[in-house]
């Protein structure tokens, strides 16, 4: 088996499976199985270190899904709606068969007393 079949192998069995890591989300109404990731979005926002002290009220997630069944395009700087959330298309990346996808929504954040 070549590798590029044993990591698709992997990512179907194990990485895209609702039992370990996928769940089920909408993007623009449309329901396909994803991982997200705010942590590292978070940190590559800031640069490498988790730090809430800088924020531009924004928040970015990060989308890992197979490329095979993604429901729609993925085009940076487009907007989409994942999960009922207006979001942008900051980057796009595929390997392996795999989407990797950072979204960013703007949040007003509360201010806390």
């Amino acid at each position: 088996m070549a590798l590029k079949d044993k990591i698709h192998d992997d990512l179907t069995r194990v990485f895209m499976n609702h039992g370990h890591f996928a769940e089920w989300h909408t993007w623009n109404g449309r329901k396909f199985q994803c991982v997200t990731d705010d942590e590292t979005a978070l940190k590559r926002k800031n640069n490498n270190v988790v730090d809430l002290s800088w924020d531009n009220n924004t928040s970015e997630t990060l989308v890992y899904t197979p490329v095979e069944g993604f429901p729609g395009r993925a085009l940076p700087n487009e907007h989409v709606i994942f999960d009922n959330r207006p979001m942008k298309i900051l980057q796009v990346q595929e390997d392996m068969g795999m989407y990797t996808i950072l979204l960013m929504s703007n949040d007003p954040k509360a201010v806390s007393v």
